[in-house]
């Protein structure tokens, strides 16, 4: 015999209100409650759920907060100039530094980094501390100048919208003869 469920009619959870338990248990044997959220929606959601606080919407909760999110973020051509800014150490990184991967079988680093959704191979290092080097120099070319000419152009764009439309933000990484080059600026568009 286990325990008797708790009554959790009428409650308030976040943006749900529980309505009246179900038939349905999840795997440790809490009771579903059917529950109306704010923004009209019903859903069914175990008792453990609502009391731990996991579920405090249907979803639209996430969806509000993402856009949220969204606006507060500027995307240039799909970089997001916040996640550079903050770029963090990733806990999956063996070598301990971001674009810094050691490779077992030849027991040398190889560098990379990744810019608008494609990564550019930097080069082999068989010392670490120049690997990493190779690294901080490829952030500078790339990530720090592309922030530091984004708001310079933000600024601009801030200040007259139309000029903003006009000169469209430039920034292409590129490789020529092994060397990875930039190309930034504003471009005039032309209008006949």
């Amino acid at each position: 015999m286990g325990r008797r469920p708790r009554d959790l009619s009428g409650q308030k959870f976040g943006l749900l209100t529980a309505m009246y338990p179900t038939e349905r248990r999840d795997h440790r044997g809490s009771v579903y409650w059917h529950c109306v959220c704010e923004c009209g929606n019903e859903i069914d959601v175990s008792a453990g759920a609502l009391l731990d606080g996991n579920n405090r919407s249907c979803g639209c909760l996430k969806d509000k907060n993402q856009k949220q999110i969204a606006q507060r973020r500027h995307l240039v051509d799909g970089t997001c100039v916040e996640v550079l800014e903050k770029r963090k150490k990733r806990r999956d990184n063996e070598s301990g530094f971001r674009g810094v991967f050691y490779l077992k079988n030849s027991n040398r680093y190889r560098v990379d980094i990744g810019f608008k959704g494609k990564r550019y191979y930097v080069g082999l290092f068989e010392d670490y501390d120049e690997a990493v080097q190779a690294r901080l120099e490829a952030e500078n070319l790339i990530h720090n100048s592309f922030i530091n000419i984004w708001k310079e152009w933000n600024q601009k764009e801030q200040e007259d919208p139309q000029w903003g439309k006009e000169h469209p933000l430039v920034f292409n990484v590129r490789k020529v003869n092994g060397e990875l080059q930039v190309e930034a600026g504003c471009q005039e568009i032309k209008t006949s």
